[in-house]
């Protein structure tokens, strides 16, 4: 994966399982990838310049050769404005790099609201004229999947990006900045960044039903999550990469959150793949 490599996180287990199926779910956008047969972006709210400039990296994904012939989905349907800078430079970067990726894209299908937000989603590729059959489709998901030939995938899918959707933006905020840092972020650099006061932040967060070392527990064991699939590093490392005081303090919190051992998730795990 490149270039985009820590931005991405497993899918909840619960919710969307299988091999190769991965998210990274961003302050106004998700990207998700099930496998080589499928990929694709999630918008919400009013995306800006900067969530533009995150999603970039994620539709350069589909320019490597393992996934030609995917579908691919952009999924517009909770978009609530247009913020015209924000979507100039999206249709500037299709027009120009449709070419490089467009090949490998069997099929592309389009979400979109009705109203005038969903006039202007609906006809961005008619604007950007990409070299594959693309459809759109208002408001109707399951349709969309049909068409892709992936009926299959459409109720996971649903599900998860009503899971995502509906957790508070200043969660949603918070966990973004998270998982772009490369160091443990503290109360004070979180707030600055979200340009709120560290009282603000903190009961923010506690209306919304958490708070921030709950969410910094949470990405650190989504970390872990990784390590341990994706590695072969021992307990001990893993926690000494993730901020964790010990081997038996991670596996301690591992299994309050997680139901399960670290051991027996990682065994778990690898059986699926």
């Amino acid at each position: 994966m490149g270039q985009t490599q820590h931005f991405i996180e497993v899918f909840d287990e619960r919710a969307f399982t299988g091999r190769g199926r991965l998210a990274y779910v961003g302050q106004s956008f998700m990207f998700w990838q099930d496998g080589a047969r499928a990929l694709g972006t999630v918008m919400w709210g009013r995306p800006l310049e900067a969530d533009v400039e995150q999603m970039i990296p994620f539709f350069e994904v589909g320019g490597a050769a393992r996934f030609r012939g995917h579908c691919s989905f952009v999924d517009g349907r909770r978009l609530e404005s247009i913020d015209l800078l924000a979507f100039g430079k999206l249709l500037a970067y299709l027009t120009k790099r449709r070419h490089v990726w467009g090949p490998n894209v069997g099929r592309q299908a389009i979400l979109h609201p009705s109203g005038f937000v969903g006039v202007v989603v609906a006809g961005a590729l008619q604007v950007a004229r990409p070299p594959y059959p693309f459809k759109n489709f208002e408001n109707d998901s399951r349709a969309a999947f049909a068409w892709c030939g992936l009926r299959g995938l459409h109720a996971a899918y649903d599900a998860k990006v009503d899971a995502v959707c509906a957790v508070p933006p200043v969660v949603r905020a918070v966990r973004a900045l998270l998982q772009r840092a490369q160091a443990p972020l503290k109360t004070s650099e979180l707030a600055s960044r979200l340009g709120v006061s560290e009282r603000s932040l903190q009961r923010r967060l506690a209306e919304a039903g958490t708070s921030l070392r709950g969410e910094q527990e949470r990405h650190q064991l989504r970390a872990v999550e990784q390590l341990l699939s994706g590695t072969d590093l021992t307990l001990d490392a893993i926690a000494a990469l993730t901020g964790f005081h010990s081997a038996s303090h991670l596996a301690r919190r591992f299994k309050q959150r997680c139901a399960q051992t670290p051991g027996a998730w990682r065994a778990r795990h690898r059986e699926t793949k």
